[in-house]
């Protein structure tokens, strides 16, 4: 005690005391200023502290082990504490703090350390409450130590005064650094809900939300500089495909590397990307001064897309159809240009998909067209205006009928006929493609039997599948059902499936194997005119290939056609494959195709498709006739 005593009686020889408490002018944080002031924190206090240091050196480890004790009888913080550091790290850290603290000086490297060291302690967790009961039993030791040396100094009233005033504007720093930290968190926090309010999720894009509000603005500014910019809407061919077979995890996966490539698209355009939602995306394109820079994004984004994209170690194919509508010569509001741009897009899906077409006044009419066939569509199994044709599939050489391809065709009661092309993607778009391809399934079924029961010829019917059927998870007992319902055996139903229901070969194999093992047969539409992959023709039970029109057309005198024709049959017997080519038209053509071992037959050279009337008049009749002679 006598030690601290002499300490002091030098300091305070040395010490020039401010009899006149004036407010403290120090360099720094003006807020931190204005609250020392507002405590009444002089110079003079300082100065008072500024003496009493060298007992705080000597008795440190007393002061901060009463600021930690206490908190350290709590299970719950002390396991917060120790999980994130030492205590004897936090002690030294705090120790240090305390002697600068009684080092008479307060600026600005002292106020940011203080900051510091409160969001350390807010970091791992230490709560506020907490921590003013940590500031609490501080304060009791300091003033304890002062009280039982009160003797041995001078100015003991000023000083006690001053210790708590330095306390109070210690604990002021921590809860402005808690509360600062606590505005960022709620800060970031905003901001966060704010971007996931206007951005997609999955891929990062803008949302439907943002996307709007961005076409508003364009829409604003262009019109006050009156110059035209393009909207254009994407949408992915073929990608529920690619969900339903290889699952969403993929088809996630997919859209994000699309969402890269349109990214990187608009780069040299200056476009903003959207997605509105599924597999559809639009674009604003305001660095686009005429209609042929809008054409050269639009091509731009058709041709990335196209790329393939590896997934599941397969490497898969997709194709964008995109439309485009120009701001103002086709819309001067958000919805409008939404509209153009969407009723352009269906007309690309319409005519093939894979590529692009800008809006023109003609597709009014068609989107009025089809809003009506839509409508009526949805009454016209309710009403029995579906119908069956039947195509007969000939065997070359012998002209004998050896099966028939079911065709469904709508009996508008206005439009008259009309044929799949023009209501089958209104089907497939809307969903209605399923009860459609069950009822043109089961009808076939049906006539066919009805046929053989009638004593016409034992042949099979053969009936597209759609892609909603083949991945219906009870396939199999679909068919089945629609088979015992009917009555047909299934060595008489042919189904014809398209290489794209074929994406996941794994999926695929087995549905087709249970087909197989069933006794239903298989056969490949289209083929050639996809991503033909000869592992389908390998790995899967297919028992025919069918040579697309597309082939046929020209083959007298296109050498290519004649090269791709001639494989694909010298292939499907080497496979032990039956092979059939349709849309035979013309005699030249035929005569192509026998002298390459092509021995069935399907087209107009033959017979169009024909009504069941029609079909049992034509053949069935005159072969019941040929047999009776």
């Amino acid at each position: 005690m006598s030690n601290d005593h002499h300490t002091f009686a030098q300091q305070d020889e040395q010490r020039h005391v401010i009899e006149n408490s004036g407010s403290i002018a120090i360099a720094g944080n003006a807020e931190m200023i204005l609250q020392m002031n507002m405590i009444q924190l002089t110079e003079e206090d300082l100065s008072l502290i500024s003496a009493f240091r060298p007992v705080i050196i000597s008795r440190i480890e007393q002061i901060t082990s009463s600021f930690y004790e206490s908190i350290l009888r709590v299970d719950k913080i002390k396991e917060i504490i120790t999980k994130h550091t030492t205590v004897e790290r936090l002690r030294l850290t705090l120790s240090n703090h305390v002697i600068e603290m009684f080092s008479g000086k307060i600026d600005e490297a002292f106020i940011q350390k203080r900051l510091k060291i409160a969001l350390v302690h807010q970091k791992i967790g230490l709560p506020p409450k907490w921590y003013m009961g940590a500031f609490q039993n501080l304060q009791s030791t300091l003033l304890r130590i002062a009280h039982d040396m009160q003797n041995e100094l001078p100015h003991y009233d000023r000083f006690i005064q001053a210790i708590t005033k330095l306390l109070s504007f210690e604990q002021q720093l921590v809860l402005e650094a808690y509360e600062e930290k606590t505005r960022e968190v709620e800060q970031k926090a905003k901001e966060i809900v704010e971007y996931q309010a206007h951005h997609d999720e999955l891929t990062g894009l803008p949302n439907r939300r943002m996307f709007q509000k961005v076409l508003r603005e364009a829409i604003a500014r262009n019109e006050k500089k009156q110059t035209k910019f393009a909207v254009l809407m994407l949408d992915i061919d073929r990608f529920k495909l690619i969900n339903d077979s290889l699952g969403h995890t993929y088809g996630d996966q997919f859209l994000q590397e699309v969402s890269k490539r349109l990214l990187a698209c608009s780069e040299g355009y200056q476009a903003s990307v959207a997605r509105m939602g599924g597999d559809e995306f639009t674009l604003i394109c305001e660095e686009c001064p005429n209609k042929g820079a809008m054409a050269r994004l639009a091509e731009s984004l058709v041709a990335a897309i196209e790329v393939p994209y590896h997934l599941k170690q397969n490497d898969f194919y997709v194709s964008a159809s995109v439309g485009v509508a120009v701001y103002p010569d086709h819309g001067t509001n958000e919805e409008e240009l939404l509209q153009k741009a969407d009723q352009a897009m269906y007309e690309v899906k319409k005519n093939g998909k894979n590529g692009y077409r800008f809006f023109s006044s003609e597709l009014d009419e068609h989107l009025h067209t089809k809003i009506e066939l839509e409508a009526d569509l949805r009454k016209a199994i309710q009403r029995q205006e579906l119908v069956l044709y039947y195509q007969p599939q000939i065997q070359a050489g012998s002209n004998k009928m050896i099966g028939v391809e079911a065709l469904a065709r709508w009996n508008h009661p206005v439009k008259g006929i009309l044929s799949p092309g023009v209501f089958i993607p209104i089907a497939e778009e809307t969903g209605m493609i399923y009860e459609i391809g069950t009822w043109t399934l089961r009808e076939a079924c049906r006539q066919m039997r009805e046929w053989h029961l009638a004593g016409g010829p034992l042949i099979p019917v053969s009936v597209n599948l759609s892609s909603q059927q083949f991945h219906q998870p009870d396939l199999i007992d679909y068919i089945r059902e629609i088979l015992e319902e009917t009555g047909l055996e299934p060595k008489y139903l042919e189904l014809e499936i398209t290489e794209s229901m074929m994406i996941d070969a794994k999926v695929s194999k087995s549905i087709l194997q249970e087909l197989d093992e069933f006794g239903v047969k298989i056969s490949l539409d289209d083929f050639g005119t996809g991503y033909s992959s000869l592992s389908y023709l390998k790995q899967f039970p297919i028992h025919k290939l069918k040579i697309d029109r597309s082939f046929i057309a020209d083959i007298t005198k296109n050498v290519n056609d004649q090269a791709i024709v001639a494989t694909i049959i010298s292939m499907a017997k080497n496979l032990k494959m039956d092979v059939i080519a349709e849309g035979i038209e013309t005699k030249d053509q035929i005569e192509f195709l026998t002298r390459n071992s092509c021995e069935e037959i399907q087209g107009y050279y033959f017979s169009r498709p024909l009504s069941a009337p029609q079909v049992e008049a034509a053949f069935f009749i005159p072969q019941r006739k040929e047999k009776n002679k």
